[in-house]
């Protein structure tokens, strides 16, 4: 089968036709919504700047040292009540 002329991985939908089904999609939102204010949208939704990656960074090392101290904790056993904590007596009489 022949390759899409834009992504030239998936087959092409037709003998005719040069863009495969999502090339196809994307080739008639770029005419309709302007080539500049689809790239813009891209770049805001599927790029991070240097702050969010940042931030990312931040959370995902986050997550890792919370594993990390919950399996420490979890090592540890807590002793403290072993025995059954004494408490006053009832004086039923």
């Amino acid at each position: 089968m022949f390759a899409c002329y834009f992504c030239a991985e998936r087959p092409r939908v037709g003998y005719w036709s040069h863009y495969c089904e999502d090339c196809a999609n994307l080739r008639r939102m770029l005419l309709i919504y302007s080539p500049d204010k689809c790239c813009n949208i891209l770049k805001r939704t599927l790029t991070r700047d240097e702050k969010q990656i940042d931030y990312k960074i931040n959370q995902e090392v986050k997550k890792i040292v919370n594993a990390q101290i919950e399996e420490t904790i979890d090592k540890t056993e807590d002793t403290t009540y072993e025995t059954k904590p004494k408490t006053r007596s009832s004086n039923k009489k």
